[in-house]
């Protein structure tokens, strides 16, 4: 027979599973939008932009130390 203690137990146990596959869920997209920006970023890295500045300075960084 259920009483109060196991079915508040059972409401508890289902929120902590909802609330871990939230979290998978949200780090999920975190990955994919920081792939999405790195995407952009470094797509086409040595005609203009950030991935262009990166660019430069890592090979004047190589450069100086070759």
């Amino acid at each position: 027979m259920l009483n109060e203690a196991k079915v508040l137990e059972m409401v508890k146990t289902k929120q902590i599973k909802k609330q871990k596959g939230a979290s998978m869920i949200e780090y999920a997209l975190v990955i994919a939008a920081v792939a999405g920006i790195a995407a952009l970023v470094f797509t086409n890295s040595t005609t203009s932009g950030v991935g262009k500045v990166i660019n430069d300075t890592v090979t004047k960084a190589a450069t100086a130390a070759a």
